[in-house]
């Protein structure tokens, strides 16, 4: 009787230490990664699903991961710190992006096709010169899949103090512009195919 009591207990009290070693080694690794103040620094989080797949990542320009669509991982442009957003295959699909260079700071909030950049909010201003720009820019997805292939479709942007919206055709020729410049004076422009101005007011 005392043997099948004592494995039981025995089995318990493994199962309690291991977890208390678990627990002392997470307590010990928050503890050293700290700063004085009593919150953790970390240079990247990794959000995994089930299925080992990063769903979420926030990372400093040093570690942050580059694009992967479609199963293959390309280059970024540049290397942003911010977050990035994935879909349940690992694709990226969308992210917050905060680029300080030495030319300029550049910042957007975007969302993805599954081979594109869709849609994205944007801020930049220069440190070299007085440009500078705010605005939202939307794309249409290509039936072609290709990484990349998109068609720009609608620009909604202050640009050094000239405000425009900018509808573009299928193949991304500006069609109608309705602008306010920097001084105040506003128009309207209609182009044709070729974007050639057909008319303004």
């Amino acid at each position: 009787m005392m043997k099948t009591i004592a494995t039981p207990i025995k089995l318990l009290l493994g199962i309690l230490i291991v977890l208390n070693i678990a627990l002392l080694s997470v307590v010990s690794y928050l503890l050293m990664n700290r700063n004085s103040d009593g919150l953790m620094a970390v240079e990247r989080i990794n959000i995994k699903d089930s299925t080992g797949n990063s769903r979420v990542v926030i990372s400093n320009e040093d570690l942050m991961p580059p694009p992967i669509l479609g199963g293959k991982t390309l280059k970024r442009i540049v290397n942003p710190a911010g977050l990035v957003f994935y879909d349940r295959f690992g694709n990226e699909r969308g992210g917050i992006a905060v680029t300080d260079n030495e030319e300029t700071n550049f910042h957007a909030l975007a969302f993805d096709y599954d081979n594109a950049d869709a849609i994205g909010l944007v801020a930049q201003d220069n440190k070299n010169d007085d440009y500078f720009r705010a605005g939202l820019i939307i794309n249409d997805k290509k039936s072609s899949g290709k990484v990349g292939d998109n068609t720009s479709r609608i620009d909604l942007m202050t640009e050094n103090g000239n405000a425009a919206l900018v509808i573009k055709d299928p193949n991304s020729i500006p069609r109608i512009v309705l602008k306010v410049d920097s001084i105040g004076n506003p128009y309207i422009r209609i182009f044709d195919e070729n974007g050639n101005p057909t008319w303004q007011q």
